[in-house]
């Protein structure tokens, strides 16, 4: 797990999984065990570095405490921020871990810098293995990525990949 300290003074932690054998029990139960700070479930094919994800947390938590996030929950609302899509349902099912994944990058917020509930998380509820966060960058399907946030060839001449991504998860609410 990797933790950032995030501008409203929570922490995020981020863990990267492989192996999992459990999303979609996970997916039915994991608000019922945590309540309102319920992990998020991230599928990772749309992720080239941790960054994006604090980008959208960071983003997310801007507008709950602006009193003008477009989804009903906080962990819905990051989903939305790192989605490519205006169409909060299909931002949800673009961006959530699918009941068919093996892997996912699992996000919970936490008052505390070591994020505990990461801890729970791992020994109560997922059936997997946790990976270093540095390999969600490997095996990453860069044309599906450029494809899906609509990067030209001419912007990734002039820009990485992860800066291409930032900007528009960045802009997002700008341009709704």
């Amino acid at each position: 797990m990797k933790a950032y300290c995030l501008q409203n003074g929570k922490y995020l932690g981020i863990s990267y999984f492989t192996n999992i054998k459990n999303i979609k029990w996970l997916k039915d139960n994991i608000s019922s065990i945590f309540k309102d700070k319920s992990p998020v479930l991230i599928s990772r094919r749309l992720i080239v570095d941790p960054f994006q994800i604090v980008v959208a947390v960071n983003n997310a938590y801007l507008s709950s405490e602006n009193s003008c996030m477009k989804t009903k929950s906080l962990a819905s609302e990051i989903l939305f921020n790192l989605s490519s899509s205006k169409n909060i349902t299909q931002s949800l099912k673009d961006t959530s871990a699918n009941d068919q994944d093996d892997d996912m990058i699992v996000v919970i917020i936490s008052k505390y810098s070591n994020v505990p509930e990461m801890k729970i998380f791992q020994e109560k509820c997922i059936t997997g293995c946790e990976t270093n966060i540095s390999e969600i960058a490997e095996n990453i399907d860069e044309n599906f990525i450029k494809s899906y946030y609509r990067i030209s060839q001419i912007e990734s001449g002039n820009s990485s990949l992860l800066d291409s991504i930032v900007t528009r998860i960045a802009c997002k609410t700008l341009t709704m």
